[in-house]
């Protein structure tokens, strides 16, 4: 079982204003998230961990995340997905080695002349929205954007980049949303930004890709495989991983 009150008195151990009531809802679901985050990134309790926080309370229990590993594997995915919990929507200002590393572990879904071409360059602070825009159309388009995402159309790459605490990606994945949901996430893809929104299509791709087995093996690697179709971020997932443990289990 979840021991909820041990969990929150580590966390007020660690530094954040708690009580320690047995109750693990938003404050404390915002606090264990600006823990696992805070390895090499803000440790405070941000308004969008804040958000987060409260959403994760709403809508975990509707996928049965309500174990220590449950927790804490879904809550690890996100923190790497999500650039630990600092953003919602995906960001393609990479340099071009560190295109290839994101996008061409599976596959080659940019070339190298591209890569050169639209990255970050030297001297840039962020590589302007225009070429990320290209660079979303490039490695979610194609044959394989529309065998792996149901990405048709020449901007949906971009139109539907990631977001949400999972990061949903893809034409087909936003249908999902939308079926499951009746929120119009294909029409307006920018709703997913919302916290609230964005974590419910979290947890429904959780329970869709049936993620609960896979937490209680203990398995990073295969959930990291099902969450992310590779094992891009592993490593990152894994010290994500061992930090809500810390809290949780």
């Amino acid at each position: 079982m979840f021991n909820a009150k041990r969990a929150q008195q580590r966390l007020i151990a660690a530094g954040y204003a708690l009580k320690a009531d047995g109750d693990f809802g938003g404050k404390s679901f915002a606090a264990l998230m600006a823990y696992i985050a805070s390895v090499d990134r803000v440790r405070e309790v941000t308004q969008l961990r804040t958000d987060l926080g409260k959403a994760a309370a709403r809508h975990f229990p509707k996928a049965n995340i309500n174990t220590p590993l449950r927790i804490a594997h879904a809550l690890a995915q996100q923190a790497v997905e999500t650039g630990g919990f600092s953003r919602l929507t995906e960001s393609f200002n990479y340099a071009p080695d560190r295109l290839n590393t994101v996008f061409n572990t599976v596959s080659i879904r940019i070339s190298e002349a591209d890569r050169k071409r639209l990255g970050r360059q030297e001297g840039e602070s962020a590589v302007p929205v225009a070429r990320q825009r290209e660079i979303a159309n490039i490695v979610y388009g194609g044959v394989w954007g529309k065998k792996n995402l149901g990405n048709e159309k020449p901007d949906d790459g971009w139109n539907f980049r990631g977001r949400g605490a999972k990061q949903t990606t893809g034409r087909r994945n936003y249908q999902a949303v939308k079926d499951a949901t009746r929120i119009d996430v294909v029409t307006n893809p920018a709703l997913l930004e919302d916290p609230d929104k964005g974590m419910e299509a979290a947890v429904l791709y959780w329970k869709a890709r049936d993620c609960n087995p896979i937490a209680d093996a203990d398995d990073c690697r295969k959930l990291t495989q099902t969450v992310n179709g590779g094992v891009t971020g592993l490593a990152d997932r894994e010290i994500a991983l061992k930090r809500a443990k810390a809290i949780l289990v």
